[in-house]
């Protein structure tokens, strides 16, 4: 028995790989951050925060991770304080009115 024709051979776009190097990157996804990083006037770029991408205000990090944190995006562990991300906190939303948060260490002895 034949093998079977390819159906989609006139309407499928043509797929070629594509090796994207660091040129095209700064002139294209990447190029507003690195003509920023080049020339800002202090030397020094802005970070982003890890959560939400916002530009970060402060010096907050996360106390697991060491992510940037913006002041939107700090959580703060209710048993020992600590500052964690959204990915490193672990939020319940038992029967209280308000959530507790706990970071990763403190979770695991809650569990």
């Amino acid at each position: 028995m034949p093998k079977r024709g390819y159906p989609f051979a006139d309407t499928a776009p043509l797929q070629l790989k594509v090796r994207v190097g660091q040129r095209e990157l700064s002139r294209g996804v990447c190029a507003e951050r690195l003509t920023r990083e080049i020339f800002d006037p202090a030397g020094v770029a802005s970070r982003a925060c890890s959560s939400c991408v916002r530009a970060v205000d402060g010096k907050a990090a996360c106390g697991q991770c060491e992510r940037a944190l913006c002041a939107r995006c700090v959580r703060t562990c209710c048993s020992c304080g600590a500052v964690a991300c959204a990915l490193c906190a672990l939020v319940d939303y038992g029967g209280d009115l308000h959530e507790k948060v706990l970071c990763s260490s403190c979770a695991a002895f809650e569990a």
